[in-house]
């Protein structure tokens, strides 16, 4: 018997997966709570397959709603590319210049090109991937006509898209020392979270000396992965094998920072729509 999906039940349910939440894929789809466990309770029952379970993480898809995930986000792709069909009558051309912080390179970008380039397909981008400081710069100087700034808790401009705690970090393997100095993986003179980290550690009068240093996230992220020592990265650049740096070591709690977007020109072309799509990826 051939079994009928109504899209709209599948673009929920993808809005489901990607928040882990009936409550925030509400608020995503700006509908209730009662209305997308209505459409997720019909679509299984369309499909004869429990397709959502809860565990501690929140709501995540059962081995038939993996199967059926791929295919349900490019239906919820298409149908969002065809509701912006006339949004675009005008299509824009030209350059536009994005900067997006490295450490989001490999995870938000993709997604964002993508969509993107869906929407406006004349658009040439020119995208930088840089240390938030090197993006600031080219904002400053009008290198750049958007881009998104990891920033301290002192922003005064933009458009906050998510906050991220800062966390000490470690491999999973690696072994404090019992006694002696703690090795610290650190950023350069460059990054504000390198004196952020060294003024806590000084805090609490434990030896310490720095085994490793490094201007990119990457490069840091690789050292606390290969387990040179403990660093700080934000809660969501962690590496796969990282585990917050047990309480007892007696470090202070670090100050979270900000993502921010930043627009400085907005007549760019195909300024506004990145400008949506980043704000809708974060959100």
């Amino acid at each position: 018997m051939k079994t009928n999906l109504r899209g709209d039940w599948l673009v929920t349910f993808v809005a489901v997966v990607e928040a882990g939440s009936f409550t925030l894929a509400a608020q995503r789809l700006h509908r209730t709570q009662s209305a997308v466990s209505m459409q997720i309770q019909q679509l299984e029952t369309a499909a004869n397959h429990q397709l959502l379970i809860r565990d501690r993480t929140g709501v995540v898809p059962t081995a038939a709603g993996e199967q059926l995930l791929r295919h349900a986000r490019k239906v919820s792709e298409a149908m969002s590319d065809a509701a912006h069909v006339f949004d675009n009558a005008d299509v824009a051309a030209g350059i536009l210049r994005v900067g997006i912080p490295e450490e989001y390179a490999g995870t938000a970008l993709p997604k964002l090109l993508s969509q993107f380039q869906r929407r406006q397909p004349r658009v040439q981008l020119q995208v930088t991937c840089a240390s938030s400081d090197q993006l600031a710069r080219g904002l400053k100087a009008n290198t750049l006509d958007l881009g998104v700034l990891v920033e301290d808790r002192g922003y005064r401009e933009g458009k906050p898209l998510l906050y991220d705690p800062t966390l000490w970090v470690m491999s999973g393997t690696f072994e404090l020392p019992a006694d002696g100095e703690l090795p610290l993986v650190l950023f350069d003179q460059q990054c504000w979270w390198r004196q952020w980290a060294l003024d806590r550690v000084q805090e609490t009068g434990a030896p310490w000396r720095i085994a490793y240093t490094s201007g990119s996230i990457f490069g840091v992220a690789a050292a606390i992965s290969a387990g040179l020592g403990i660093g700080v990265l934000g809660q969501s650049t962690l590496p796969g094998n990282a585990v917050v740096v047990p309480a007892g070591t007696g470090l202070p709690t670090l100050p979270g920072s900000h993502l921010i977007l930043h627009v400085v020109n907005p007549e760019a072309p195909g300024a506004s729509e990145m400008a949506d799509r980043i704000e809708e990826h974060f959100k």
